[in-house]
């Protein structure tokens, strides 16, 4: 923070005499090394100093979705040493839960989006590591600012930004002398001719710059990313000094505005085993957004204890919209295992948030076969339930009928997708009523299953 440290150490030799001085020092900006050492014959003494400067940035994020870049190889953090070489290690001197929502990188290898949600998350393969050109998208609940101490980016000047065909999300790495607003960046070779426009966001709101005097065509300053679309993969060669903002001032909060959509939504969720809660692996989780037609996909893994997705829509910047319907499912390369669907309507605090923490998707067990089981209790009175299981899909119906062959009563189960119901809460309820209602006689009745092409007719007694 400015202020002065010094430590010296001082050896002996065996007479007492001193020998060798080693002195540390650092203030305001220089970091100061002096060693002094006496001879074996005679004093002899020498003296090395070096003068390492470093710099300064206050990195000031507003609260909302912002497009970020760590402008330095950080040393220290708010006065006190740390490094930042990884999203975990951003995500803590943020302020971790108490502040941020979410801190999203881009994959270009897999091309999707990787969401960092909190602690759980560190070591995973949302945890990526800051390269010099790294860019962040990064949802804050209240705006921060943190003064960043460090080194300059890249080697003796120099750094690239390296470009892949498609979608990136890149910083710059130094201040270059050519780059001044960001209508500069199509100046430089890599960039020029093959990406046709940048976005970037200011104030929380995307813009799209594809020319000079368009709206978001902005001074550019340190902790700035942007998102460019490339035709084809370039190195884009930076050269100049270390980002520093030692006359920053801290993040405002954003003056409040009534918005129904966000150009942002990260979704989170597990699939679970409804007999045992254990989270499943392998899920092909599909999210469609109803209201759009939209859809995206993604799989459930060990590491996240769940599935991880995120929308970003920069040319419409609707994400989502309070109201929408999302229809969430789940598929497993196991026929024996089917994933009952869900939906969520998209509240407003879910659109502040960019985030959506979804209700858990069960998985259940599917059955080989179809199949009428028997009823229990048996004999009853005056209540029983009647199990099954579907193997496919299909419509129920069951018929319950007399010594004689008459129809005592007709159920009409409806729909059903293939699953197993034998639980009380799934399988079939008879009270012992007639369809007029009335209470039947004790006796022998029979009760028919039909679904689909199947039925079975199994036997039950019922004592008063």
């Amino acid at each position: 923070g400015g202020g002065t440290l010094s430590a010296t150490s001082t050896t002996t030799d065996e007479n007492g005499r001193a020998r060798s001085t080693l002195t540390l020092g650092s203030d305001a900006g220089t970091n100061t090394i002096s060693v002094s050492a006496a001879g074996i014959e005679g004093l002899v003494t020498f003296q090395a100093i070096s003068n390492i400067p470093f710099i300064e940035y206050i990195l000031s994020i507003p609260a909302g979705i912002s497009l970020i870049h760590v402008p330095l190889k950080v040393t220290a953090v708010d006065g006190v040493l740390k490094t930042i070489t990884s999203i975990g290690d951003l995500y803590d001197v943020l302020g971790s839960a108490d502040t941020v929502n979410f801190l999203i990188t881009y994959d270009s290898k897999t091309q999707g989006w990787l969401s960092y949600f909190g602690a759980t998350d560190k070591g995973t393969s949302a945890d990526v590591a800051l390269t010099d050109d790294k860019g962040i998208i990064v949802g804050l609940r209240t705006p921060v600012s943190i003064q960043l101490r460090g080194d300059p980016l890249g080697t003796d000047g120099s750094s690239t930004i390296a470009l892949n065909q498609g979608l990136n999300v890149v910083g710059l790495p130094l201040r270059d002398s050519r780059v001044t607003r960001v209508s500069h960046l199509f100046a430089l070779d890599g960039i020029g001719g093959n990406v046709p426009v940048i976005i970037l966001t200011d104030g929380g709101e995307f813009n799209a710059v594809g020319r000079a005097g368009d709206p978001g065509d902005i001074p550019i300053i340190g902790g700035q990313s942007f998102i460019m679309t490339a035709q084809q993969a370039a190195q884009v060669t930076i050269a100049g000094q270390g980002w520093t903002n030692v006359s920053g001032v801290a993040a405002a909060p954003l003056v409040a505005e009534v918005t129904d959509t966000t150009p942002v939504l990260a979704l989170r969720g597990a699939v679970v085993d409804e007999r045992t809660g254990a989270h499943g692996e392998g899920f092909r989780v599909t999210v469609k957004n109803l209201s759009i037609g939209k859809a995206i996909t993604g799989l459930t893994t060990g590491e996240a204890a769940g599935y991880r997705l995120t929308v970003v829509d920069t040319e419409m910047a609707r994400a989502a919209m309070t109201g929408d319907v999302l229809e969430v499912s789940a598929r497993s390369a196991n026929p024996q295992i089917g994933v009952k669907p869900l939906r969520y309507t998209v509240t407003a605090d879910d659109v502040r948030r960019s985030l959506i923490e979804l209700p858990e998707l069960v998985i259940y067990e599917i059955p080989a076969e179809t199949k009428l089981l028997a009823n229990y209790p048996n004999p009853f009175n005056p209540e029983t339930w009647i199990p099954y299981r579907l193997a496919s899909d299909g419509y129920v119906t069951l018929t319950i009928y007399d010594l004689s062959g008459r129809v005592v009563r007709t159920l009409d189960v409806g729909h059903r997708v293939a699953a197993v119901y034998e639980s009380r809460s799934k399988a079939i309820y008879f009270d012992s009523r007639n369809q007029f209602g009335e209470t039947v006689a004790s006796g022998v009745y029979f009760y028919h299953l039909l679904a689909g092409d199947y039925s079975a007719t199994q036997r039950m007694l019922i004592v008063k």
